[in-house]
C-alpha cells in the first residue's frame, strides 16, 4: 500500500467535499484549497513578451518538468500535465457536478472512488494562466519545484516567486488586494517590512531609459499608471496609502516613497512584493496582446542576472550580425535537453560559440562540439571566455581602457571619480586604437565590396592573436561599426569615428553591468565565491540575484575544454554518422552567399545531420522567416521547404520522424517557434526528432 498516495487521495477528497455547497461543486473554493493553500502558486515574469518569441513558455514548461519532484506518485507516472486553468475548471466542474446529482453528506463513496481512480491525473495536472509577457503556474499538492534553478537556467525568465493575486482590472476590488496581503502575512509569520512596489510609469519610466534595450517588449509593458488606475471605485494611489496605514499590515508590509526608484529604493531585500499589469493572450494572432488586462501581485524571490543576456548577440568577440542571441540559445537548450542529459550536442555553425558557452554555463554533463567554417571561430570563443572570466580588477581595467577611447559621453559620478577624464577626443597612447583600425583596414582593402561579413583568414587570425586583448576588443568594435553602419556611411549621416563611438558606447554600458555584478558578488563573498552550482546567488535590491558561476571560474578550465571541443575552418557537413544526440544550429543565409551555394549547403547538411543523429536524436534549426529590411531571402532557406526536405531525406535513410507526446496548454507553443528582432528579421525555429 502506498501511504503517501493514500494521503493524497484523502487530501483531494477533503478539498472536493469542502468545495460543495448544497449539491453544487464550487470551483473557486476548490482552486483556492487545492492550488493556492495546499499547492504552490507561482508567477514567472518574462524578459521578452510574445511580440518577440513564443519560446519563453515552452522553455518554462520544460524547466518546471526538469526541476519538479512528486512526493507521492508511483513510477511510470512522472509526466506533468500542463493545462489552461479554464480547461481544468470546466472538466473538473462538469464531472463533479454530475457525481453530485444525488449527493448526500453522509455518503462520499462516489467521490472517494473518483479520487482513487483519478488522483494520479489530477495530482499531475498543473494549472496555467498565460499572459502576454508572463505566466502563472499552479502546482497541485505533492509537487515541489526548484524555482531557483528554473530562474537561473532560463534564457527568458526575468524574475519569479509566489503568486498572490491575479484579477481582471475591470473586476478588481480593493478587498481582493487586501485579502491577498492578509493571507500572505498569515502564511509567512517571518514577513517583516517586505517592500510592496507598484511597477509604475511615474516612478520608473523617467529613470530607466538606460535599460530600454533590456525592458523593451518585455517588462516595460507591465507598468501601471498608479496615479490614474483604480480598483473598483478606489484610486490605486489611495489604496497604496491605506496599505501603509493598515493595522494588520503595519510593520509587515513596507511602502517605499514615491519618486525616482533609483534613489528611493535604497534597500537590499530577499523578497519584494510587486504589483504589475499584463494582458491576456490574443484569440487571434498570438504575437499581439489580448483585450483583457490583469492586475498581478507576486512575491519576487529570484531575479535572473546573467551578463550573457546583457550582451546577448553582441558579445565582445564578434564578426557578424547574424549571431544567435544567448537568450534564444539558452531556451532551445533547455527545451531540447532532458534532465540528467549526458550525451553529445553539436553546433556545426558555431560562430562565436554561443551554444558552447550556454551549455557550459548550465553545467550540463555532456560533450558539446562547436565548429564553424570560419578560421576565426576558436579565437572568437577564446576571447569571449577570457573577457567574461576576468577577475574584478582585470575587467575593471578593461572598462577603463574602453572608456579612454570613447569621446563626448557623460558618465555617472562613480565612474568620474574612479576613472580618468573621459571627455576627450579619441587618444591612443599605446597605439591600441590605430592597431585595431589598421586590422580592419586590411580587411577592407582585401575585400573591398564586402558589406555583410568579412572573411577572417588563417593568416589574419594569426596576426590578430599577436595583439593584446584590448586591441582585439577594439578591433571587434571597429568591425561591428563598419558592418552595422554601412548605409549610414553611404548617406554620410555618420562617419566611421562616430559609428565606432556608438558601438563602443554600447560595449561600455554592457561591460559596466558585468563589472557591477562582479563587484557585488565580491563584496558579499570576498575571495570565497561558491562555484559548485551553475549559478551564484547574491543580494540584490529587490530579491536574490542569480548570475552564472561561469564568470567566476578559472578561464583555463574552459580554454582547455574549448581546445578539444571547438573547431575552426570546419565544414558543417563534416559530421560522423550516428555520433550526435542533439544538433542546435543557425545556418548562414547571408545575401552575399550565392543561391546555388546555399542550396547545396542546406541540402547536403540536412542529409549529413540526419545521418549523424542517434536514435531519438533531435535537430533544431533557426531559419530566416521574414526580412524587415526589404531584402529577398534565399528561397532554399524557407521553413516549409526545409521541413519537407527533412521528412523526405529521413525517409530515404530509413529514419522515422516523430513528435513527442506532451501536454501544452496552447497549440501556439508547439514548433515551429518564432523569434524576431525589431529592425532586421523574424526567425523560425524548427524542431525534429528521429528514430
Amino acid at each position: 500500500m502506498n501511504t503517501l498516495k493514500d494521503k493524497q487521495i484523502q487530501n483531494l477528497l477533503d478539498c472536493i467535499i469542502k468545495s460543495i455547497e448544497g449539491s453544487d461543486f464550487k470551483w473557486e473554493i476548490f482552486f483556492k484549497l487545492w492550488f493556492r493553500d495546499r499547492g504552490t502558486p507561482l508567477f514567472f515574469l518574462f524578459k521578452k513578451n510574445l511580440s518577440v518569441t513564443n519560446l519563453q513558455f515552452v522553455e518554462l514548461f520544460s524547466l518546471i518538468t526538469k526541476y519538479s519532484n512528486k512526493s507521492f506518485i508511483i513510477e511510470n507516472s512522472s509526466k506533468l500535465l500542463f493545462y489552461n486553468t479554464e480547461h481544468i475548471k470546466n472538466t473538473t466542474s462538469e464531472i463533479l457536478n454530475s457525481l453530485l446529482e444525488d449527493y448526500k453528506t453522509d455518503d462520499t463513496s462516489k467521490l472517494k472512488s473518483f479520487c482513487e481512480t483519478y488522483v494520479d491525473i489530477i495530482s499531475s495536472s498543473v494549472a496555467v494562466d498565460m499572459f502576454f509577457g508572463s505566466c502563472a503556474i499552479f502546482l497541485p499538492p505533492g509537487i515541489s519545484t526548484d524555482i531557483e534553478s528554473i530562474v537561473s537556467d532560463s534564457g527568458y525568465i526575468h524574475s519569479a516567486g509566489k503568486s498572490l493575486l491575479i484579477r481582471n482590472i475591470n473586476k478588481a476590488k480593493k478587498r481582493d488586494l487586501f485579502n491577498s496581503l492578509y493571507e500572505y502575512i498569515k502564511k509567512d509569520k517571518k514577513v517583516l517590512d517586505i517592500p510592496f512596489v507598484v511597477y509604475s510609469h511615474e516612478d520608473f519610466s523617467d529613470y530607466d531609459k538606460e535599460s530600454s534595450d533590456l525592458i523593451n517588449k518585455g517588462i516595460e509593458q507591465c507598468k501601471i499608471y498608479v496615479e490614474k488606475m483604480s480598483m473598483g471605485s478606489f484610486k490605486l494611489s489611495t489604496i497604496i496609502s491605506e496599505i501603509q496605514n493598515d493595522n494588520k499590515l503595519k510593520g509587515r508590509i513596507l511602502i517605499p516613497g514615491a519618486g525616482n526608484y533609483q534613489k528611493v529604493h535604497n534597500f537590499k531585500q530577499e523578497k519584494t512584493l510587486w504589483l504589475i499589469a499584463d494582458r491576456s493572450l490574443s484569440t487571434g494572432q498570438i504575437r499581439n496582446p489580448g483585450q483583457s488586462r490583469y492586475y498581478i501581485c507576486y512575491e519576487q524571490t529570484y531575479k535572473n542576472d546573467s551578463p550573457f543576456f546583457f550582451f546577448d548577440e553582441n558579445k565582445p568577440a564578434w564578426k557578424s550580425h547574424t549571431t544567435m542571441p544567448h537568450s534564444l540559445t539558452a531556451s532551445l537548450v533547455n527545451t531540447a535537453l532532458p534532465a540528467n542529459f549526458n550525451g553529445v550536442v553539436c553546433d556545426p555553425f558555431g560562430g562565436t560559440g554561443t551554444t558552447w558557452i550556454e551549455i557550459k554555463r548550465l553545467q550540463i554533463p555532456c560533450t558539446v562540439y562547436s565548429s564553424d567554417l570560419s578560421p576565426s571561430a576558436k579565437r572568437l570563443l577564446l576571447d569571449n571566455i577570457e573577457f567574461f572570466t576576468m577577475g574584478y580588477d582585470e575587467i575593471n581595467n578593461i572598462l577603463k581602457d574602453l572608456m579612454l577611447f570613447h569621446q563626448q559621453k557623460e558618465y555617472d559620478a562613480q565612474f568620474q571619480i574612479n576613472f580618468l577624464d573621459i571627455n576627450l577626443p579619441i587618444v591612443d597612447p599605446h597605439n591600441a586604437y590605430s592597431d585595431a583600425v589598421g586590422l580592419l583596414n586590411r580587411l577592407k582593402k582585401s575585400q573591398k565590396h564586402e558589406e555583410q561579413e568579412f572573411n577572417l583568414s588563417k593568416s589574419f587570425i594569426a596576426d590578430l592573436e599577436k595583439q593584446s586583448i584590448i586591441v582585439r576588443i577594439l578591433f571587434y568594435v571597429a568591425l561591428r561599426a563598419q558592418l552595422r553602419f554601412q548605409e549610414s556611411f553611404k548617406r554620410k549621416s555618420l562617419n566611421f569615428e562616430e559609428a565606432f563611438n556608438k558601438s563602443l558606447e554600447k560595449l561600455i554600458d554592457q561591460t559596466k553591468m558585468l563589472v557591477e555584478i562582479k563587484l557585488d558578488v565580491l563584496k558579499e563573498f570576498k575571495s570565497s565565491i561558491p562555484v559548485n552550482k551553475s549559478y551564484v546567488s547574491f543580494k540584490g535590491t529587490y530579491s536574490q540575484k542569480l548570475t552564472p558561476s561561469f564568470i567566476f571560474k578559472d578561464k583555463n578550465t574552459f580554454i582547455n575544454q574549448a581546445v578539444k571541443e571547438v573547431s575552426s575552418a570546419k565544414d558543417a557537413r563534416d559530421l560522423k554518422p550516428n555520433s550526435i544526440d542533439v544538433i542546435i544550429c543557425d545556418p548562414p543565409y547571408s545575401l552575399n552567399k550565392t543561391e546555388e551555394g546555399l542550396l547545396s549547403l542546406y541540402s547536403e547538411f540536412i542529409d549529413k545531420a540526419i545521418a549523424a543523429l542517434k536514435t531519438r536524436g533531435q535537430l533544431l534549426m533557426c531559419l530566416p522567416a521574414e526580412s524587415y529590411t526589404g531584402h529577398v531571402l534565399p528561397f532554399c532557406t524557407r521553413q516549409d521547404l526545409i521541413s519537407r526536405q527533412i521528412i523526405t531525406k529521413a525517409h530515404d535513410q530509413g529514419r522515422y520522424v516523430y513528435q513527442a507526446a506532451q501536454s501544452i496548454p496552447n497549440q501556439a507553443f508547439q514548433p515551429p517557434y518564432y523569434w524576431e528582432a525589431d529592425r532586421a528579421l523574424r526567425r523560425t525555429i524548427i524542431h525534429f526528432r528521429f528514430l
